[in-house]
């Protein structure tokens, strides 16, 4: 009879190591129009965005002023499972002002996301010594009198990068954020953010290219008024998401006759990226209707 090995492995395969148990093992980023989708799908690519966010919590001062708002270019992704998507997609009931991220979506799998250095942020909580800490610790780097250490000292560099980088990719606990609704007022949406499973795509910018984030109010005027930098993305030299078909896991859409509409454009598709037959058939077998979806969640 042969005899077996029934020892421990010494190391498990990436494969088994990188799939989620509780969480869903695909990024979803959600967004509000179907149009976003195409374009999306014309240049098999997304770009990032710099979006406003909140940091009134965190109580800092730049040049003598209450910093309470930057902007930071990035695009977001969650691994929410399917069955609890819904109230990401569509907004919370009681909130009327939240109406959610939209019902279209493109979901890559997670291990895409993981080579790509998509980031599951970190959540303070307000109150805790990390949040304390963390505000003072901004609070010198952001202040003139650090300016001449910090160029004076390797080490203060090296120190100075990994805060700033750290500090994008942190969110309350709880907090609030600006959307616009349907009349395209900026409204504020007070929310549970650790709801959101959130990853961010940061675009390994240079800053010769473009600012890592927005913090003069002159930079965040020509961002709000006409997407200065926002536009500018494209033209740099790693600010894209690049992503071919296999990498895609699933795309939503709201209504069968987007579907439709979708499996068209996909067929017809001349511009942007340019992909066989069998790499369209393969990319519409993907597309699944939101409201079919959610009657068997």
């Amino acid at each position: 009879m042969e005899k077996r090995n029934y020892q421990a492995k010494e190391s498990l395969d990436d494969l088994e190591t990188n799939t989620s148990e509780i969480t869903a093992n695909a990024l979803f980023n959600f967004m509000q129009e179907y149009s976003f989708l195409e374009k999306i799908l014309l240049n098999m690519a997304i770009f990032p965005r710099y979006y406003p966010e909140d940091i009134s919590y965190l109580k800092l001062k730049y040049k003598s002023k209450d910093l309470t708002e930057w902007y930071i270019p990035m695009t977001c992704f969650c691994d929410i499972p399917l069955h609890q998507i819904s109230y990401h997609a569509e907004g919370n009931p009681s909130s009327p002002e939240d109406r959610g991220y939209g019902k279209f979506s493109i979901a890559f799998h997670k291990s895409f996301g993981i080579k790509k250095g998509i980031q599951p942020i970190h959540y303070l909580n307000q109150e805790s010594i990390n949040a304390v800490e963390l505000t003072n610790t901004m609070n010198l780097l952001l202040s003139e009198d650090f300016e001449g250490v910090s160029e004076a000292s390797k080490v203060n560099d090296i120190i100075t990068n990994f805060i700033f980088e750290y500090i994008r990719i942190i969110k309350p606990y709880y907090g609030q954020m600006k959307r616009k609704g349907k009349d395209n007022q900026i409204q504020i949406i007070k929310k549970n953010f650790q709801d959101e499973h959130e990853w961010r795509y940061i675009p390994k910018l240079e800053s010769k290219e473009l600012p890592l984030m927005l913090i003069e109010e002159k930079d965040i005027l020509a961002e709000e008024v006409n997407k200065f930098y926002t536009d500018s993305i494209p033209l740099t030299t790693k600010g894209v998401l690049s992503f071919n078909v296999d990498d895609i896991r699933y795309i939503f859409v709201d209504t069968n006759q987007n579907r439709n509409k979708l499996i068209k454009f996909i067929r017809e598709k001349r511009k942007g990226r340019r992909l066989t037959r069998q790499e369209k058939d393969i990319l519409i077998s993907k597309i699944m209707v939101y409201d079919e979806l959610k009657e068997d969640w």
